[in-house]
């Protein structure tokens, strides 16, 4: 790790340890950071020495993808993804999410620099799954799930992973341009609204990508993904929405437990529905539990996408004015 990196972590891990009473959280944090930090290697040393050929596309892919999402989406790296990092697991950390059972307000955990975040991140999913189970005994809805890719916020130069170095091209792109995006603009304290904007910005870069890259065939493809996503997301936020409704309203606990089950199923057929249409898809949110948690989960990165697309395609399509906008709406 170079040096400056090394002060950086030793620099937040001391602003969070000596300002926080949940000691064992910020030790992980700051443990895993590092241990992030110690594996990285420079891509071109590693692409020297690897002899798998699916890693070799994957860094050479990043460095095309840096210098375009520079040149067309205003968004410089300043460093990031330049380096590698083989975490020898399947995810970077486990990210957890709670709810009450009639409410559809996230718990939020404030956090130093970035502010109050709707999500807590673990290094190690046992971790996150007993701090899960103490919010259930709490009477929290609780979701996690593995995440493969974070951003540092510009305070490390973040490396590109073993977690999503064999994602197919689309999610490879969309998760540099995602994460990206919050190294250029990021508000403390505002979970939608960064996520969303991460969102819609990286897919607008895929689409340019494969015009970019000669490919206009794979943009009918992609917009054909986004838009079974765009049914989805309708499906789930309507459903997000009618929640806050029944628990607002001056039904009794035992009655809005009873029209929360209805929405819930309601949902899942709409999904079967779209499933049995597409012929595969949306497993996890079929054969798995829905709660509020989980909701929240994904509206967090969904809900506002739409706003933020409306305001690229405002811009004409310029970048310089789009960030412009976004910049002015603080």
């Amino acid at each position: 790790m170079n040096s400056p990196d090394m002060g950086r972590v030793a620099l937040l891990a001391g602003m969070v340890l000596s300002s926080c009473s949940t000691l064992e959280f910020y030790s992980q944090a700051a443990v895993g950071q590092l241990d992030v930090m110690r594996r990285t290697h420079p891509n071109e040393q590693v692409l020297k020495a690897t002899e798998d050929p699916d890693l070799r596309d994957r860094l050479e892919l990043t460095a095309r993808l840096l210098t375009f999402a520079e040149s067309e989406l205003k968004m410089p790296s300043g460093g990031a993804y330049e380096r590698y990092a083989d975490l020898e697991r399947d995810h970077l950390v486990w990210v957890l999410h709670a709810a009450p059972e009639l409410s559809m307000e996230p718990k939020k955990w404030w956090y130093p620099i970035v502010g109050r975040q709707a999500y807590r991140g673990y290094f190690r999913e046992d971790l996150a799954r007993r701090e899960g189970a103490k919010l259930e005994a709490q009477g929290y809805e609780v979701w996690s799930g593995g995440v493969d890719a974070f951003s540092t916020l510009g305070w490390f130069r973040d490396p590109v992973l073993n977690t999503f170095a064999d994602y197919d091209e689309v999610d490879f792109a969309e998760t540099i341009f995602h994460e990206l995006v919050h190294r250029k603009y990021y508000i403390a304290g505002k979970t939608d609204e960064n996520e969303a904007l991460a969102e819609a910005v990286a897919r607008e870069g895929v689409r340019r990508w494969y015009r970019h890259t000669g490919r206009p065939q794979l943009v009918v493809k992609y917009e054909e993904r986004l838009r079974k996503l765009a049914l989805a997301r309708e499906a789930i936020v309507s459903t997000s929405e009618r929640l806050r409704e029944i628990y607002a309203s001056e039904r009794s606990d035992e009655q809005k437990r009873e029209a929360k089950q209805e929405a819930l199923n309601r949902l899942h057929r709409k999904l079967r529905a779209l499933r049995t249409r597409w012929g595969r898809g949306l497993t996890s949110w079929i054969e798995e539990p829905v709660n509020n948690a989980r909701l929240n989960a994904f509206t967090t990165y969904e809900e506002r996408v739409p706003h933020y697309t409306k305001w690229i395609e405002e811009a004409g399509g310029d970048f310089e004015r789009f960030w412009e906008r976004v910049k002015a709406a603080e």
